[in-house]
This record gives structure tokens, sequence and C-alpha cells, in this order.
């Protein structure tokens, strides 16, 4: 849930620690990672509020999500488990998917909202644009509507300019046009 909520990668929110949150000031902040971009401070959503605030009460140890033998090491790969959850899917004729794939989702959702890329970028912690391009994947959907969206803001141009040369008219171009 984090990684859908946050944007985070898998290994982002295994490395978790207590001091890496502030409940107080719904932060997070990500120390760890390839580039300065990678480590960040991220604004929590309410459901990432109640997930963390429901980890720090039951550790025990540093790490949030600690390894199952030592609670001050943290779990550095949840593959296996995922691995059996997928095979249970497959049996169930549902379809694959990969840890990754809820980073691309919540990616996809922040841009279809109305996210500037750069805004976004910055959450996902890229230090190019390039990268946020290989996540954000909008729906055919979101695309007809985006079309529609640039139809109607054209139609509007359309009536203002044909009004502001036909004032004394009192016509407008949405009669002319219907």
């Amino acid at each position: 849930m984090l990684m859908l909520e946050q944007g985070m990668g898998p290994e982002e929110v295994c490395r978790l620690r207590v001091e890496d949150v502030d409940l107080e000031n719904a932060q997070l902040f990500i120390p760890h990672g390839k580039t300065k971009a990678a480590r960040r401070r991220l604004t929590l959503t309410e459901a990432s509020v109640e997930i963390l605030k429901a980890r720090v009460a039951v550790g025990q140890g540093q790490y949030l999500f600690p390894h199952r033998n030592d609670p001050n090491r943290p779990t550095l790969k949840v593959d296996d488990a995922h691995d059996r959850v997928i095979e249970s899917l497959e049996k169930e004729g549902i379809a694959l998917f990969r840890h990754y794939d809820f980073r691309h989702t919540f990616a996809s959702l922040t841009a279809i909202a109305g996210m500037d890329l750069v805004t976004l970028a910055a959450i996902l912690g890229h230090s190019r644009i390039e990268m946020v391009l290989r996540y954000a994947k909008p729906s055919f959907d979101h695309q007809a509507e985006q079309v529609k969206r640039v139809e109607r803001f054209n139609e509007g141009k359309q009536i203002a300019e044909y009004e502001k040369r036909h004032p004394s008219t009192g016509e407008s171009l949405q009669v002319s046009l219907q």
C-alpha cells in the first residue's frame, strides 16, 4: 500500500526506519538512494499515515518492516512471498504483476490527476523527467478525455473570437455552430 500511496519502490519501503517517519507532520524521509534526487522527503497521504502509525506501534526494532529473524535488520526482499502470491493468483486466472507495478500505477494516477512531471519526478526520486515517462502511462480513456478537453477549450476560444468580431449582432457562435 505504501508503494501505491507514495510511489515508493519496494526497497525503499523495506528499508524504512522509525527515525525516517514524522507522523506529526505527515512526512517521510528516504535517506538511501543512488542519486541525490532519490534521497528525499515525502508528504504522506492519510492512508500512509495510518499504515505507518500501525507499524510504529508494533515495531520492536529500528525498522518498520524488519527481517523476520532480526528486528534490527530490514527485510531485504519480498520476492519469495510475492512469488507465492503470484503462483496462487495464476491458478485463479488473475493477471500477473510486479512490485514496481504499484509505483507505475501511482505515477500514472498522479499524472492523470494533473500533477506536473517535475513534481512527479521529485516525488519518485528521479533526477530526470525522462525517467518519469517510463512510469506514467495515461490510459486510453484519459487520453480521449484530454482530447475532448482541448476541443472544448478551442470551441471556447472560437466563440470568444466570434463575439469579439461581431459584438453588435447579439448572435452567438454557439447558436450558429448548432
